[in-house]
C-alpha cells in the first residue's frame, strides 16, 4: 500500500511539472495575428504572417493573446503580448492589397490585335503594377495591338498595349468637320496613321489642302473655332 502511494505521488508531481511546463501554441499565435491583419488591412488583401516558431519557448498564455499591427504596408509588424503569465513576441506580417486587372489569357504575339479570348479578369497584388497603367475591364482593349510578347498572365499595361489603329496610312477616311452646331463631312486620305486620340495629317484630294485631324473612334474629326 506504501508503495502504491509512492508512486501516485511521484505520478502527480510528473504530471504538476508537465503542466508548468507546457509552453504556447504556434498555431494560435498565428490565428490572432491572422485575426488583427485582417481587421486592419483592405478589402481583398492577401495577409502572409512570418514564422511564429518563438512562441514554442514562451509559456502557455493563461488569457486572450492581445496583437497591436504597426508599421506601413506591404510590411508591416505584429506585436503579440500575453498579459499573464506575461511576456511580448514580435511577429513579421505582409498586407498586399489586391485588385482584378486585365491580364493576357494566354501567349500573345508582338503586334496581334487583342481578341476577347485574349484576355481575362485576374486578381493581382496592387504591388506588382505600382506606378503603371493597368485596364480594370475588357472595354478599349478589343482590337488594341500587343507592344512586345506577352506570355500567359502577364498584366496588361499601357506600355505592353497600344490602342488600335484606327486610320492607317494612304486610307481614305471619312473626316468630320465642326463648327459650332454645325458639322459637315468631307473625304480626305490620310498621311500617317492614327490610333485613338491621336492627331494626324490628312489631305483633301480636291484641294491639295493638309490639315490635322482628330482621331476618335467615329473616325477623324476636326474642330473649326
Amino acid at each position: 500500500m506504501r508503495r502504491t502511494l509512492l508512486g501516485l505521488a511521484v505520478a502527480c508531481a510528473a504530471a504538476g511539472a508537465a503542466a508548468a511546463e507546457a509552453t504556447q501554441d504556434p498555431a494560435a499565435v498565428t490565428a490572432a495575428v491572422q485575426s488583427a491583419a485582417a481587421q486592419a488591412a483592405p478589402a481583398d488583401a492577401t495577409i502572409t504572417v512570418g514564422t511564429v516558431q518563438g512562441a514554442a519557448v514562451m509559456p502557455a498564455c493563461g488569457a486572450a493573446l492581445g496583437v497591436e499591427i504597426t508599421g506601413v504596408e506591404p510590411y508591416e509588424q505584429a506585436v503579440v503580448r500575453c498579459p499573464a503569465p506575461g511576456w511580448t513576441l514580435y511577429v513579421a506580417v505582409t498586407v498586399a492589397a489586391t485588385q482584378l486587372v486585365e491580364v493576357a489569357a494566354r501567349p500573345i504575339a508582338a503586334g496581334a490585335s487583342l481578341a476577347p479570348a485574349d484576355i481575362r479578369l485576374q486578381r493581382e497584388p496592387v504591388a506588382a503594377y505600382a506606378g503603371r497603367q493597368v485596364f480594370y475591364a475588357a472595354d478599349g482593349l478589343i482590337g488594341a495591338e500587343a507592344t512586345m510578347n506577352l506570355p500567359a498572365g502577364a498584366i496588361l499595361t499601357a506600355t505592353s498595349i497600344a490602342a488600335p489603329t484606327i486610320v492607317r496610312a494612304g486610307q481614305t477616311a471619312t473626316v468630320t468637320v465642326t463648327s459650332g452646331g454645325v458639322s459637315v463631312t468631307v473625304n480626305a486620305v490620310a498621311d500617317e496613321a492614327g490610333r485613338l486620340g491621336d492627331t494626324i495629317l490628312m489631305t483633301n484630294p480636291s484641294s491639295g489642302q493638309r490639315f490635322h485631324a482628330l482621331v476618335t473612334a467615329e473616325g477623324p474629326v476636326v474642330h473649326l473655332q
